[in-house]
């Protein structure tokens, strides 16, 4: 069951690592069009047992989310591979 990722929501706490900022993702599911918000570390482990979650950007293209831990062993989700292009999943809002 893939998971359009539609939004997310940010904490207002300053953040070393912007993605740690995101503390729960608004989503749907591709095939029952059910909707939901999980937390950030929730859909990361999902994502980790083979599940599958996306982005889209503004001309339909679908940018799969990754998963990462920061040297301190904090769990986060994201669409690069490093930080040479921008990340639309920082883009979004709820």
């Amino acid at each position: 069951m893939p998971l359009q990722i539609i939004g997310v929501h940010k904490t207002s706490d300053a953040h070393d690592n912007p993605y740690l900022a995101i503390n729960s993702l608004m989503w749907i599911d591709d095939h029952t069009q059910n909707r939901g918000i999980t937390s950030r570390d929730v859909l990361f482990d999902w994502i980790n047992d083979n599940g599958l979650a996306y982005i889209l950007d503004d001309e339909g293209n679908k940018s799969k989310l990754l998963t990462a831990t920061t040297k301190s062993g904090l769990k986060y989700v994201r669409t690069v591979f490093d930080e040479t292009k921008s990340d639309r999943l920082l883009s979004l809002s709820a």
